[in-house]
């Protein structure tokens, strides 16, 4: 069992923009995104480009006051094409998926989840940044597995689009003092590690909640940092 990590109190709205970067710190890519809470809950809105593989993806993920789950869809466009579309709808035994490739719709799916689920992973990086709601602080150190349904295994996340079960290891650090080129910023860091045989990722998000700080991973040249930010919350 693991410890919900803090909560961002709604209403708000955080928006961001997030840079993909190669080996030489050269843009490859970027994310724009909005995270808003709401008196039901909280939802992100998220735009990613990756520009090598002329790739555009669009996501909406809707959550409960917990960060868990309750709805999500996914569009996939590369060059300038359709080519997948998921629409993922959270009940406590399960996953039921729709979704079309190219066009074509396929066969309505649905993961039986061992609980319900906690984490649904869509690919967008401050998407990632909220596994940590579920992770938590308890054990530093230790892997803990958060059980996952994703659009994609593959590290562009465009690769056979359909849903999949798994079971994301994360390990909580420690606290630490970053900076981006967005700021300088007391953060938690978290390593993910998605299958046995990949390494883990690095993952830093803001102290005080889960704003997507950075993100480095061995496995492949491009990191993530986040560029601008803006937190808007009413005033009385």
């Amino acid at each position: 069992m693991t410890t919900p990590g803090p909560t961002a109190a709604p209403p708000r709205s955080l928006r961001g923009r997030i840079a993909y970067r190669d080996a030489d710190g050269e843009n490859v890519g970027h994310e724009h995104f909005e995270l808003v809470g709401h008196e039901g809950g909280h939802l992100l809105r998220a735009l990613c480009r990756i520009d090598e593989a002329d790739l555009l993806r669009d996501v909406s993920l809707s959550m409960d006051h917990a960060w868990l789950p309750e709805e999500g869809y996914c569009r996939i466009l590369r060059g300038g094409r359709a080519e997948a579309a998921l629409w993922f709808r959270v009940a406590p035994g399960g996953v039921t998926i729709d979704a079309s490739i190219r066009g074509t719709p396929l066969a309505q799916q649905f993961i039986a989840t061992q609980q319900r689920l906690p984490y649904l992973g869509l690919h967008p990086l401050q998407g990632d940044a909220l596994i940590v709601e579920q992770r938590g602080t308890a054990a530093p150190g230790q892997f803990l597995p958060i059980e996952t349904v994703t659009n994609s295994i593959s590290p562009n996340g465009d690769e056979a689009t359909a849903g999949a079960h798994l079971f994301i290891d994360a390990a909580y650090i420690g606290e630490e003092t970053i900076e981006v080129t967005a700021g300088r910023f007391a953060a938690r860091r978290y390593a993910l590690r998605w299958r046995e045989d990949w390494p883990p990722a690095d993952l830093w998000v803001r102290q005080e909640d889960n704003l997507f700080l950075l993100m480095r991973w061995s496995m492949i040249p491009t990191w993530y940092e986040l560029t601008h930010w803006t937190d808007e919350r009413p005033t009385a």
